[in-house]
């Protein structure tokens, strides 16, 4: 609903963005996929599982283990955009690392055996830092060709067809009957603000800078405290 919903009213006013679907390469369609099936979808739901598992308690957990997208984005950058890796990225990486699993489990070994659900939540939270920092360095890759409105357009209506797909493929389509009035609120909400209108501006800026300084700048991303609840 939070890319269908922006999608939908993208339309009206951005329908002639399907004319570059005339001149989308191989290429395009592989990269503009990678956005959406990992930035939009797996990366989505990976970290919306993450904070289910925890019942939404110790919500600094998972938000700090989504601090390592840059170790992912920068390695990405490094490889497939062939930007410059700084010598001293190895070390920090190794660090960002260690410092993740001490957030996470301080200085004991994980325990397999006790029935806590924070293993398989900082899993959940690794693949979404992993899917968004990779969807960074992909976006840049469709941003040297596109503008930041197509590729916001694209990303948006490819993201709600794979996730279309996922909701008819695990019977969840049922669920929209059961949506209250203040859930659509908050999808609408969620969908204008922290959704689209932060992609676009996202990609505005990621258009004109290198995808390793964009991975930095997006951990000015507020950090969420053990307080807050979704209210629905």
């Amino acid at each position: 609903m939070v890319h269908c919903i922006p999608f939908i009213l993208m339309n009206f006013f951005l329908f002639r963005e399907y004319k570059h679907l005339k001149e989308f390469t191989g290429g395009d369609y592989l990269f503009m996929g990678l956005i959406s099936l990992f930035g939009g979808a797996i990366g989505t739901l990976a970290i919306v599982k993450a904070l289910f598992l925890l019942n939404f308690q110790s919500l600094t957990i998972v938000v700090l283990l989504q601090k390592l997208q840059p170790v992912f984005a920068i390695t990405l950058a490094a490889l497939l955009l062939k930007e410059k890796l700084k010598k001293h990225f190895l070390l920090w990486t190794g660090l960002a690392i260690t410092a993740g699993y001490i957030l996470t489990f301080g200085l004991s070994l994980p325990n397999f055996h006790t029935g806590s659900k924070t293993l398989y939540a900082a899993l959940f939270a690794l693949l979404a830092a992993f899917s968004f920092g990779s969807s960074t360095v992909f976006s840049k890759k469709i941003l040297i060709k596109y503008n930041f409105i197509t590729a916001t357009f694209f990303r948006y209506g490819f993201t709600t067809l794979f996730m279309l797909v996922i909701v008819l493929a695990t019977g969840k389509l049922s669920q929209i009957y059961s949506t209250t009035s203040f859930n659509w609120f908050i999808f609408i909400v969620i969908g204008f603000t922290t959704g689209s209108g932060a992609i676009f501006l996202f990609y505005y800026g990621l258009k004109r800078i290198k995808a390793m300084l964009a991975t930095i700048c997006e951990l000015f991303f507020p950090p969420l405290g053990d307080s807050f609840r979704l209210p629905f």
